[in-house]
């Protein structure tokens, strides 16, 4: 067998293996894609072939360098085989949490280790069981194929050889392209329905674009251009409403600020955003008589995202997180700053490792002086789940830190009890679903709240004088809508300090800071945060970007574009749910705002200067 034989052969074998297993990633995620029919899935599937070819043809042209030994080239080449197999599949886990392909995230692979694999155990087994017999299927391939190997020789012939393979992997990797670079995963937007550009796209390729550009600087992500002109006058129009009437700050005593990152507490699943069970009881109480919007829309879909959207009240980079890259380094805006200059201490504390995404140094770089993690709680009372502590320990532990902490403080919680499917044995669970997982996914958010519940319970019995900002970090698994994958719950709660308001309004994340300046600090419109104030303001807009699609809210108002192809969708907002509607004039004018805000935005989040 010829080394170009050899060649095309391994080639093959792992574009099979890709297309194969993003099959079967539709195939086991269809319920997200229940608004394509089958033929325009397998169609975007196959329209990913130029992905399918790049990834392969890497691995491949590796593989050939160590042909000159039989055992060596086999065993390379195997493991290349096992890792796509494994990466495609572990995709599909990632796919069913986050609602998009890892990327940057395997970064955090080896951090996470154990709990990812717990995990897949523990909620995918099936799956987990697939990927198994199909790395050992792929161990008895190559060891027939071992056989049939040929080993090259080094003779004259050897580094033409090497150079013309090099040239076809060059070809493939640009997309079977002479000119060019490389394929970028964003380019998988061109399709212009963003569920097939999920298929089009396999995970293998993501993770090398990621791992190979590990050392680069994050990317400005393009999106459809839009002159200066309107970029000044929509930002005028977005920003108009400021009341200059209302006093501030608004509290004067210097209350304790307790924030609640609620993890993957999605309102999807909440009574109080409409779901029929009372998964959240305690939550639902408190929400009546607090400050609160109809809803509020995430900043992302990570936990530093939803951190650097509430805390500095910035649009994160499109599809991305800036924790662990190089803009964490960069002077941004933050509440936690602005309230350790008016003399509070701060803590952070999450139930996950201090590592997991760079949660815990990243929250020291947005101002939280002190970061916890699951590692420096030594006594707890209930069991770990696979990720970390269970809330009520994770409170139990923040309980005693504020003991030592001087006044006034601000501290952020996040929880682990809901990154998880586990309910702490002992904890009665309700029925709420004949689906299993669902079922304990909504049991896990009844055991945080009733930890919740004790907490601030505690708190308030000991710290009278506190402010409770509650709201999810982002939001969790089993959602399939763009829009529905950022709702969240939001609430600010200070019994005997502040009087009840419900606004009927949708706000963003980003408005979390601004708030909390007007509500302690002053006049957040000398500040450079990006939202609004829910004390302050009337008019509010929210973005969220997912999978290639920027949308855009404006009071009842919706639309959707795809920042590829520029097409834009638009709907109306009615009990938390899309309705598609026609596009008319006024649709423009929101694709203008969401354009223009995130120009802006992106822009200064980029060019921000380092610290």
């Amino acid at each position: 067998m010829s080394s170009f034989k050899q060649y095309y052969k391994l080639l093959l074998l792992y574009v099979v293996s890709i297309v194969t297993t993003k099959v079967l990633f539709y195939i086991y995620l269809q319920n997200e894609f229940s608004d394509l029919s089958w033929q325009s899935s397998i169609y975007a599937i196959f329209w990913g072939y130029k992905f399918d070819f790049a990834a392969a043809a890497l691995l491949v042209f590796i593989a050939s360098l160590f042909d000159f030994n039989k055992k060596i080239y086999t065993l390379v080449s195997t493991l290349f085989l096992v890792l796509i197999i494994n990466i495609q599949i572990g995709d599909m886990l990632y796919f069913s949490e986050a609602g998009r392909h890892t990327g940057y995230e395997i970064f955090d692979v080896f951090v996470d280790a154990e709990s990812l694999l717990l995990t897949a155990y523990s909620q995918h087994f099936w799956l987990a069981l697939v990927a198994l017999i199909l790395s050992i299927a792929a161990c008895v391939i190559s060891f027939f194929r071992w056989k049939m190997a040929v080993a090259t020789e080094f003779n004259r012939y050897y580094l033409p050889k090497k150079l013309i393979l090099l040239v076809l992997s060059i070809f493939f990797i640009r997309g079977m392209s002479v000119q060019g670079i490389p394929l970028n995963p964003w380019q998988a937007g061109q399709l212009a329905n963003n569920q097939q550009a999920i298929l089009a796209l396999n995970a293998t390729y993501s993770v090398i674009f990621a791992l190979t550009n590990k050392d680069k600087t994050i990317q400005q992500l393009h999106i459809p251009n839009i002159n200066q002109n309107t970029i000044k006058q929509s930002l005028k129009v977005l920003y108009a409403d400021k009341n200059t009437k209302i006093k501030t700050p608004i509290l004067t005593s210097k209350p304790n600020i307790v924030m609640l990152f609620l993890e993957s507490w999605s309102a999807k699943y909440m009574q109080s955003y409409g779901y029929q069970h009372p998964t959240t009881p305690y939550f639902d109480s408190i929400l009546k008589h607090s400050i609160r919007p109809k809803v509020m829309v995430a900043g992302g879909h990570r936990t530093s995202e939803g951190m650097f959207a509430a805390l500095s009240s910035m649009q994160n980079p499109l599809g991305k997180t800036i924790a662990k890259t190089p803009l964490q380094d960069s002077d941004y805006p933050s509440i936690v700053k602005d309230l350790s200059q008016a003399g509070y201490s701060s803590a952070f504390f999450q139930g996950t490792s201090k590592e997991t995404s760079g949660v815990g140094s990243f929250a020291q770089s947005l101002g939280f002086i002190d970061s916890f993690g699951k590692r420096d709680i030594a006594n707890s009372k209930y069991p770990n789940n696979n990720w970390g502590v269970q809330d009520y320990d994770l409170y139990q532990f923040a309980l005693k830190k504020t003991q030592s902490m001087s006044s006034p403080f601000m501290i952020g919680i996040n929880g682990a009890t809901t990154h998880d499917l586990v309910v702490p044995e002992g904890f009665q669970q309700k029925h709420f679903s004949d689906d299993k997982d669902l079922n304990a996914m909504l049991n896990t958010y009844r055991f945080a709240d009733f930890s919740l519940e004790y907490f601030m319970e505690k708190i308030k019995e000991k710290y009278p004088n506190t402010v409770f900002v509650l709201f999810a970090d982002h939001t969790g698994s089993r959602i399939s809508d763009n829009l529905e994958n950022y709702f969240i719950p939001f609430a600010i709660y200070a019994p005997n300090i502040l009087t009840a308001q419900y606004k009927d309004v949708v706000m963003s994340q980003r408005d979390i800071a601004p708030s909390l300046y007007d509500l302690i600090m002053g006049d957040y419109t000398k500040t450079k945060f990006s939202g609004k104030s829910i004390f302050r303001n009337d008019y509010y807009f929210a973005d969220y970007f997912h999978n290639n699609i920027l949308g855009w809210i404006e009071a009842e108002d919706i639309v959707e574009i795809n920042v590829q192809t520029g097409d834009l969708s638009c709907f109306v907002l009615n009990k938390l749910q899309k309705q598609v509607v026609k596009c008319e004039n006024k649709h423009d004018n929101l694709k203008n705002h969401a354009l223009s805000f995130t120009h802006y935005y992106q822009n200064l989040l980029f060019n921000v200067k380092d610290k």
